[in-house]
């Protein structure tokens, strides 16, 4: 048997392609995002603003990941605070999942891990930031 199947066999686990296809599709949406700018127009627009005139938890999104990509951390919180909060999260619990061991502690790692405390967390987000008084306006995208 050779030494070169055995290793191949160990390096190509699902956890592995899983965390390439991941790694691969954010350099690839970050070379999107460093030749396009949302903020000139031209991308697509969010459709429940464009039907409802509401900020949904993701509105924002695009131009505060542009915004990452370029450096400006302000900017980005200004456009998606939410998204600045939770994208160092998820890249967490990807690196969690891929060395199968704790990164996290225990406390963060189960509520992290619960969906319905993502959409909780997304619901009272998306309701807050439409709100247009303080202290809440400044949730809103801009």
């Amino acid at each position: 048997m050779s030494v070169a199947p055995a290793f191949a066999s160990r390096l190509l686990t699902p956890r592995t392609v899983v965390a390439a296809a991941t790694a691969v599709s954010a350099l690839g949406g970050v070379a999107v995002l460093r030749a396009l700018d949302p903020n000139a127009g031209g991308l697509w627009p969010c459709a429940f603003h464009a039907i409802t005139g509401l900020h949904c938890p993701g509105c924002g999104l695009t131009r505060a990941l542009h915004a990452l990509v370029h450096g400006d951390i302000a900017r980005a919180w200004a456009m998606n605070p939410l998204a600045m909060i939770a994208l160092p999260l998820l890249a967490m619990m990807l690196a969690q999942w891929w060395v199968s061991r704790p990164l996290m502690p225990a406390w963060l790692s189960r509520r992290a891990h619960d969906g319905r405390w993502w959409i909780a967390t997304l619901v009272v987000f998306g309701v807050l930031r439409n709100l247009p008084y303080a202290p809440f306006a400044w949730m809103a995208p801009g």
